[in-house]
């Protein structure tokens, strides 16, 4: 989709061979500022267009990539597209579609158009330019060559300008483009409403055949701007109506303010005037109001270029691209003076504080000269768009000039009107019910991202939760993290919610990032295809290169969306390990999945990680994610519990057999040292062994230094001392990349290795050895060695809370603890959750708080059965008599329900025993935890009826099963945690040395947010109905019993049989 005049060069004319990881075929064009190549890439022809300029300096890189992505988003089929950006050495260059290029052909100069017949031209070209400019983008180099058409009436606009902010390294070759500048521009202040005045130059030239002013270069137009007028469009051609000149006058009014909003207002007032439709005028003079006297300028802002400064930043860039070394951009305080230097960093503006885009870059004041008057274009011209919603939006969320309470309540109304019956959801959804809670939340919420206040709110099910936070998120133009459990559900959020918003609400832009992990890496694919490795010729990797190298595939490198599985052993081999990564230094780099992932995300308004992402973000500073105004934490009761998971120190004999299996590390480290580390690793495991062995369940607490793990640590760290030493000097760069990180990871792992043996902070850690699977195996156990921290909770609020707005979410967060910010207060609260986390009561009073009513009518559609006779649990000698009568219980409850049930059990020998006592006498298609995947056990649990699955702790939660395939949910015992558990074993032990109430501040809570979640399984929407059943007797006999009923929903209780046989029968 480009068109190239001259000559075309073939491979044999063409001195460069290969640009990064493209092919060159062809040398198409030259000009003064680069050179554009055709190249074949995964059977598609691109065009390459690379830069004659070196990028000498990384400001001068940096703000290459910055533009480059700005332009790179723009998605609109009247724009030619940019797929990748990239250096070759010092010189950038863009790949963009080619398309079917012989197709389309430039606009010409001195083309001529009847009025009527320019309006097939006009809208498309004002609709694209708008589209930018909504995205904060403007072209900068407009002129009718810029301007792609088939013959057919469509058109294609390309070569936005890539010149960066306030730069004097010119990266465009804006000769032919200067006779169409607007005046500001030319003096080097070129905002949005300066392609409107482009555009109008041209639309002058295609009906008149010539342009307003003659000049061709910046001093001579100045002085034609300053000197006189130009001739009416109508003294030229009569055939232009005098309502059709008086709207091109006005999108060539010299004052940027008095043009029409923005593009589409003056294709649209063109267009009305073509079919006689009324547009008010006012009579003015035809004196054209002269600009500032050339003579006076300086000369450095003539010869400049314009400012392409947009209006909105999202996060931090790197030289390479990465986000590791970002910090955060400077406002925009202006444009600079006339050959003032300033800043680029300080040219950037922040992505919150959006500016409208139609404003003028640099304002001048005319004086003592009369300009005609705008054209007062009526709203009700002008259909409905998104975009006039997306200008709303903005000025919602930046119109400084309105007080926070104003932009509360305006916010809370908007979204108010989205959500309820009558409005945009109604009106476009069959069927469509208002929900009061969700409009109380969404409300909430609107208040909290305005008024920047943290918000702590329990939805349960049914609430519509995912719409209730996102809605006021995309209306507000804030930007946010989005961060939920897991990968799961970060999917079902990406690829189900966020669609239905940006189709039914409003469009915005939406990133899904995941670990590094999760992606192909496309060097790692190319290494074992080029080295006749095992899985070169296996049917799976040859599936895998066939959707790679399809030209015409959807596939961003994920896993997950590759249409089949990858085996666990293949997938180790192809997917980005960040140790082994070499980033921009990789030949791969270009196209790098992860790379491409990381721009969406820069690019997005809405970015959805899990909890394991953003804890790792908030221990990095803040720098992996993008810049963002609020988290939103969606299952927010994982957090502290994900949080102990990610800083827990884990060591264990693969890491050590990866480590000294590396070929830099064999090569370049000694001999000896190497021999050292392997011996020392043997040794300790050994030890290891013997000590657990003694242990409970395999699994054992360290109280004292380890001195076998002490001498490991000492032997990795020799390693890495000698890694160091023998580096050598003359390594490629790629080559040299690797080297450091594989320096960093053996220092790394030494220092785990001391934290974890060295024992020396009972406080803060508990220090454990137990046998668990192997990271890539399969199902194979070893030992490993760990520190889990006691206490996160000022890690939480120091490096989460304080440093960002953050929306807790969750429909369990509520538990039974006392408040002591409010004593006199009896009920659920959300006290134990935010004394875990960070956000203790007394110390954050400020904290908007809310349990939001149930959405569905439990009283009607539910019956919790809990009965009296059964035995309590029991654990050694006599525990199988009670797993006897647990079965038996939960036998005649599927008997009941025909099927149609979860069993859900606290630990996995229960599940095992039951599954073996009942399997034989069920007639219903049973499913058990551990003989599949978890999304192939809900899968078949949804397709095949009267199934029973039995499940174990992934199961009590995150599984939505509507309708009647679910009828019986069965929980077998209270879910309180493993009493030997090496962290919770810790943490009780701390809170009874203090004094403290550690059952029900601590043990109690906990085991009520997950048995709301078991629970929660049951009804997902208004007309399901079942029976939930807990099978504990404790709830009869204990005194927390009543706490526990208490905190779950309001069904009808019963502990009888017979009340179920009839529910089940109604």
């Amino acid at each position: 989709m480009f068109i190239i005049r001259g000559k075309h060069k073939t491979m044999a004319e063409v001195e460069l061979r290969q640009i990064g990881t493209y092919h060159i075929t062809e040398l198409l064009h030259e000009s003064s500022t680069s050179v554009f190549y055709r190249s074949k890439h995964r059977k598609k022809d691109v065009i390459i267009k690379r830069l004659t300029i070196p990028l000498s300096t990384n400001e001068q890189k940096e703000a290459f990539l910055w533009r480059a992505r700005q332009l790179k988003k723009l998605k609109e089929r009247r724009i030619v597209h940019i797929i990748d950006v990239n250096f070759d050495g010092d010189y950038g260059y863009l790949v963009m579609e080619y398309g079917a290029a012989e197709d389309w052909r430039p606009m010409q100069p001195g083309t001529r158009f009847s009025p009527s017949d320019l309006r097939g031209l006009l809208s498309p070209l004002a609709d694209a330019l708008h589209y930018a400019h909504v995205h904060n983008i403007w072209h900068g180099n407009l002129h009718p060559a810029h301007v792609l058409t088939d013959g057919r009436n469509n058109i294609l606009l390309t070569e936005f300008a890539l010149t960066p902010p306030a730069s004097s390294l010119i990266l465009d070759d804006d000769t032919p483009a200067i006779p169409y500048m607007a005046p500001e521009a030319l003096c080097g202040q070129a905002s949005a409403a300066s392609d409107q005045y482009a555009l109008a130059v041209m639309v002058y030239e295609w009906l008149c055949g010539q342009r307003p002013y003659p000049g061709t270069t910046r001093e001579q137009l100045l002085q034609q701007h300053e000197q006189g007028t130009f001739p009416m469009p109508r003294s030229l051609n009569n055939a232009i109506s005098a309502t059709a000149e008086q709207v091109i006058m006005q999108a060539l009014a010299p004052d940027p303010e008095k043009r029409f909003p923005h593009t589409h207002a003056f294709s649209t007032a063109y267009l009305n005037a073509l079919m006689g439709l009324p547009i008010k005028v006012s009579e003015s003079p035809r004196q054209r109001a002269p600009i500032k006297d050339a003579a006076t300028m300086n000369g450095s802002a003539i010869e400049g270029r314009s400012s392409m400064v947009g209006t909105s930043f999202s996060g931090a860039l790197d030289g390479t691209g990465g986000l590791d070394n970002a910090d955060s951009m400077g406002d925009i305080g202006g444009v600079a003076n006339a050959g003032e230097q300033v800043p680029l960093r300080d040219l950037i503006p922040k992505v919150n504080e959006p500016q409208p885009t139609q404003q003028a870059s640099g304002k001048r004041q005319q004086k003592n000269h009369t300009t005609p008057s705008p054209i007062a274009w009526e709203e009700q011209l002008f259909p409905e768009e998104d975009v006039d919603e997306i200008d709303e939006d903005i000025w919602l969320a930046g119109d400084e000039s309105s007080t926070g309470e104003t932009r509360s309540t305006r916010l809370q109304a908007k979204i108010s009107n989205d959500l309820r019956q009558g409005g945009i959801l109604s009106r476009s959804l069959l069927g469509y019910e208002e929900r009061p809670a969700q409009i109380e939340m969404a409300t909430l919420v609107a208040r909290s991202l305005t008024e920047n206040v943290p918000a702590v709110i329990e939805a349960g099910t049914g609430t519509g939760k995912t719409l209730s936070y996102l809605v006021p998120v995309v209306r507000s133009g804030k930007i946010a993290i989005v961060s939920t459990a897991n990968k799961a559900l970060q999917e079902q959020l990406f690829y189900k919610d966020i669609p239905f918003i940006q189709r039914h609400i409003k469009r915005f832009n939406a990133a899904l990032v995941k670990g590094v992990s999760n992606y192909v890496c496309l060097d790692r694919v190319e290494a074992e295809r080029n080295g006749l490795q095992f899985y070169a010729k296996n049917r799976d990797f040859l599936r895998l290169l066939d959707v790679i190298n399809d030209p015409d595939s959807t596939f961003l490198g994920d896993f997950e969306t590759l249409g089949f599985r990858l085996p666990a052993d293949m997938r180790s081999h192809v997917a980005t390990d960040s140790d082994q990564c070499a980033w921009s230094k990789c030949n791969f780099f270009g196209e790098c999945y992860v790379r491409q992932m990381r721009e969406q995300a820069e690019l997005a308004q809405v970015i959805v990680v899990n909890h394991t992402l953003l804890l790792l973000d908030a221990a990095m500073g803040g720098y992996l994610l993008p810049e963002r105004d609020v988290i939103i934490l969606d299952e927010a009761h994982h957090l502290e519990e994900e949080a102990t998971r990610s800083f827990t120190l884990t060591v264990n004999p693969l890491q050590i057999q990866l480590l000294l299996a590396q070929r830099m590390l064999k090569d370049h480290s000694q001999l000896s040292l190497q021999s050292d580390a392997f011996n020392a690793a043997q040794n300790t495991w050994m030890r290891l062994e013997q000590v657990t062995n003694l242990g409970h369940k395999g699994r054992i607490n360290l109280d004292t230094p380890f001195e076998e793990g002490l001498h490991l640590a000492t032997a990795i760290s020799n390693l890495a001392d000698s890694l160091h030493r023998q580096r050598p000097k003359d390594l490629p760069e790629k080559e040299g990349q690797l080297y450091d990180k594989l320096l960093k990871r053996t220092k790394n792992l030494a220092d785990s290795i001391r934290t974890i043996f060295s024992v020396d902070d009972l406080q803060k850690f508990v220090y454990y050895v137990e046998r668990a699977e192997a990271p890539g195996t399969r199902g194979g156990l070893q030992l490993q060695a760990c520190a889990a921290p006691l206490d996160v909770t000022s890690w939480l609020k120091e490096r989460l809370f304080d440093k960002c707005n953050v929306i807790c979410t969750s429909a369990t967060l509520a538990t039974v603890a006392s408040n002591p910010a409010r004593p006199a207060e009896k009920g659920p609260n959300f006290t134990y959750f935010r004394q875990r986390v960070g956000l203790d009561p007394v110390e954050h009073p400020e904290i908007l708080e809310r349990i939001l009513p149930l959405a569905f009518d439990y009283e009607r559609n539910a019956l919790l059965y809990i009965p009296r006779d059964l035995p309590q649990p029991t654990f050694g000698s006599g525990s199988d008599d009670y797993m006897k009568s647990i079965a038996r219980e939960m036998y005649k409850l599927v008997k009941l329900s025909r099927g149609r049930a979860f069993l859900l059990f606290s630990s996995k020998r229960m599940l095992e025993r039951a599954y073996e006592l009942m399997s034989p006498h069920l007639p219903y298609p049973l499913l058990k935890q551990g003989d599949m995947t978890r999304l192939e056990l809900t899968r078949r649990f949804r397709e095949e009826e009267g199934s029973v699955l039995f499940g174990l702790k992934s199961f009590w939660e995150g599984v939505d099963i509507a309708g009647d395939a679910l009828s019986l949910v069965v929980i077998d015992k209270l879910p309180f945690d493993p009493p030997d558990d090496p962290v919770h074993e810790a943490r009780v032990g701390q809170m009874k040395a203090a004094g403290e109430d550690w059952f029900g501040n601590y043990v109690l809570p906990q085991a009520v947010l997950r048995l709301k979640q078991g629970i929660g399984r049951l009804l997902r929407t208004r007309d399901d109905r079942g029976v939930m059943a807990i099978l504990d007797t404790r709830l009869h006999t204990k005194g927390y019993g009543r706490l526990l009923l208490n905190a779950l929903p309001p069904a009808r209780r019963t502990n009888s049989l017979r009340d179920v046989e009839r529910f089940f029968a109604e």
